[in-house]
């Protein structure tokens, strides 16, 4: 049990910027080597949580860590939907191997869509 609780608070930790939980639907479609695949492979998701450096989702598929994959986020609210290539940095089981989560770090967002998310993130709370 202390094992968990420290792992929680040093993943806190690790966080760069703020969150804000939400579910909005999420597109993810896995990269080869940083470009799209010969074959696509996409999947929907939805968030968990988002910042301007990353997101969390859940979804039905896990993903090894290192993966890199492309998101596709749509916020209702703003009516935007936020484009980002991006790096699988972890994943979990959370419901018997048929529904995970995994964290989605950014590696390359558009600076309008990172502006579009800090708005979003900070006027959250």
């Amino acid at each position: 049990m202390r094992r968990k609780r420290e792992e929680t608070w040093l993943a806190k930790e690790r966080r760069k910027e703020s969150r804000v939980k939400e579910e909005d639907k999420v597109v993810i479609e896995i990269l080869a080597d940083g470009k799209l695949a010969s074959e696509r492979r996409i999947f929907n998701a939805l968030t968990k949580d988002v910042s301007p450096g990353g997101v969390r989702v859940m979804t039905n598929l896990a993903l090894p860590t290192d993966t890199p994959v492309r998101v596709e986020i749509a916020l209702p609210r703003r009516r935007k939907l936020i484009k980002a290539a991006g790096v699988v940095r972890w994943s979990r089981s959370v419901y018997e191997e048929e529904l995970f989560e995994m964290g989605v770090e950014f590696t390359q967002i558009r600076t309008e869509d990172k502006i579009i998310l800090l708005e979003h993130t900070y006027r959250k709370r």
